[in-house]
């Protein structure tokens, strides 16, 4: 597996009420190939240690299967990114 693209996390939350959230998990491709989203966490309060460890380790278990690239088509924006990945998932 030797690929050239470089990838930076960015965790992008959106507070959905005062006990939700969702935490957009995406990755910015380098250099300069876009932003997709791999997926998104929903979080309710109270939220327990196991829960968060459950959405830490689905992050990198998605990332090593599948290139995130793969999983979505990269976008300009993050923005976008974010908007195309609540669009096909109906969030």
């Amino acid at each position: 597996m030797n690929s050239p693209t470089l990838y930076k996390l960015i965790n992008v939350c959106r507070r959905l009420s005062d006990k939700e959230a969702v935490i957009y998990r995406c990755f910015e491709l380098i250099p300069e190939q876009g932003f997709v989203v791999q997926s998104a966490d929903r979080i309710s309060l109270p939220a327990s240690q196991e829960h968060m460890q459950h959405h830490e380790r689905q992050l990198w278990e998605l990332f090593c299967e599948v290139a995130p690239e793969e999983r979505s088509r990269p976008y300009a924006s993050i923005e976008e990114a974010i908007a195309a990945f609540d669009a096909e998932f109906g969030n």
